[in-house]
């Protein structure tokens, strides 16, 4: 009886002390599971921190109509399904963090590597955009001094066409009547009217060339049509005309006096205002009217 209390007694001893072995193997195992997870979670948060980091990066560059465009999103797609992946990961893949960690080190050499091709490109194109601006500046300089120079030509041309350009005062427009001595004398009479005669004094001009000055004359009647025309010319702004008379002037630079004497058919003059118009090297100069009654 005794040996069986013995026994019994020995059997729960055993029984209690698996029991306390049990306890305690699961309170261990429930420790390093624990700590286990602890360091999951930590290495999981530290992986997907990283990822965000890439994709953060990726997002910040304006990348539309970039040459590596297509690479930009082809490593900005890896990275969020990387990212996608890894957030969905139990502890029981805890294995498969050594590999991510790897492939998130492969994508951020190479994110490291585009980015510092794209900081190359930028700043070339900087300095590509400074070297523009500077032509740009030169361009507009030149421009604004080929403009001063265009300006300042045009103001020596007119100076200089305004100093060559010949004038005439005293110009003296008359109707002449013949006497049957022959002799000329001033009337205002269109039927006694024989001739007209201008006068004037084609004035000194030190600047211009001596030489032969061409002068064309124009006689215009009432009904202001150049009457005994001689022939055509052209002057020197391109305007074609017809004249009455024309004079060549031998010019050395000094006053001359001028004079043209047009003879005309008193059985035709009508009555009216007569007008003379002076053409002197090729440019219009002045005019001068008669009443004839």
């Amino acid at each position: 009886m005794v040996a069986k209390n013995l026994k019994n007694k020995g059997l729960i001893a055993f029984l209690l002390l698996l029991v306390i072995f049990i306890g305690l193997l699961a309170y261990q195992n429930s420790r390093d599971f624990s700590m286990l997870k602890d360091a999951f979670d930590t290495e999981k948060q530290e992986l997907e921190n990283e990822l965000q980091q890439v994709i953060e990066e990726y997002q910040s560059i304006n990348y539309e109509n970039h040459e590596f465009s297509g690479k930009i999103k082809d490593q900005l797609g890896k990275a969020i399904s990387l990212r996608d992946t890894i957030q969905g990961l139990k502890v029981s893949n805890f294995n498969l963090l050594r590999m991510y960690r790897k492939r998130i080190s492969n994508l951020e050499k190479e994110n490291k590597e585009l980015l510092n091709k794209l900081d190359s490109i930028s700043k070339l194109n900087q300095n590509l955009f400074i070297e523009n601006d500077s032509v740009k500046g030169i361009l507009s300089e030149t421009e604004q001094l080929n403009s001063e120079l265009y300006n300042s030509n045009r103001a020596l041309s007119r100076k200089i066409e305004t100093a060559t350009a010949l004038e005439i005062s005293n110009v003296d427009f008359s109707a002449m009547k013949k006497k049957s001595s022959g002799k000329l004398t001033t009337t205002y009479r269109s039927w006694k009217t024989d001739a007209f005669r201008v006068k004037f004094d084609l004035l000194e001009n030190k600047i211009i060339d001596k030489g032969i000055i061409p002068i064309y004359i124009q006689l215009i009647n009432p009904k202001n049509e150049v009457i005994y025309v001689k022939g055509r010319t052209q002057l020197k702004n391109g305007k074609r005309i017809i004249y009455t008379n024309t004079l060549k002037a031998n010019y050395f630079n000094n006053t001359l006096a001028i004079m043209s004497l047009i003879d005309v058919d008193k059985e035709k003059m009508e009555k009216g205002n007569y007008k003379v118009k002076i053409y002197v090297n090729g440019k219009y100069l002045k005019e001068s009217i008669i009443k004839l009654k």
